[in-house]
């Protein structure tokens, strides 16, 4: 009984996502698919209390180049995006970023009302990753490891030993105040 109630409730929210413009698909049970340019996953989950539902709206994506940027200057970015947007949580996960906000809804309508409010606070949150995004790349693009070219480091290394090891010898032999001792 529980399963028909929740296949009810989203094909509610599929109809009234429709109406509103956007193209709506169930995936699996309680995982939605939402298209409007960038495809919005939703996933849903039913509470405790009667007909509340909890929502989480998920927008993945990419920056060109993104593999390149140093990856703590990434954390930066998202450590900003999250410090300056207060409703939607941005993550890096290994080649892009998840941007989520988290809600309750009871209704179909206030799933769309909770989606509008969602897809707003997702493109701020969009809009000041690409605002600062273009700084980090300058800042703190990657720079290939450099090799030294037209002497082998090794050799020289070798002879900086042998010269440590002879200092110390000749030292083991000095006195303090600059007195001479004879052996």
């Amino acid at each position: 009984m529980n399963m028909k109630r929740e296949q009810r409730f989203i094909k509610m929210v599929s109809r009234r996502m429709t109406k509103a413009g956007f193209e709506c698909k169930m995936v699996e049970d309680h995982f939605i698919v939402i298209k409007d340019g960038k495809p919005f996953e939703v996933e849903m989950w039913n509470t405790p209390g009667w007909g509340k539902r909890r929502v989480h709206f998920h927008l993945t994506f990419a920056f060109e180049d993104m593999g390149k940027v140093m990856p703590e200057a990434l954390m930066w970015l998202v450590s900003e995006s999250n410090n300056h947007n207060d409703y939607a949580t941005t993550r890096l996960l290994r080649d892009h970023f998840s941007c989520c906000v988290e809600t309750s809804v009871r209704t179909a309508k206030e799933f769309v009302r909770e989606f509008g409010f969602a897809y707003w606070q997702i493109g701020n949150a969009y809009q000041d990753l690409v605002a600062n995004c273009n700084k980090i790349k300058n800042e703190f693009w990657e720079q290939p490891v450099r090799r030294p070219i037209g002497f082998l480091a090794d050799r020289y290394m070798e002879e900086a030993e042998k010269m440590n090891a002879c200092k110390l010898v000749a030292q083991s032999y000095t006195t303090f105040a600059g007195a001479n001792k004879t052996k």
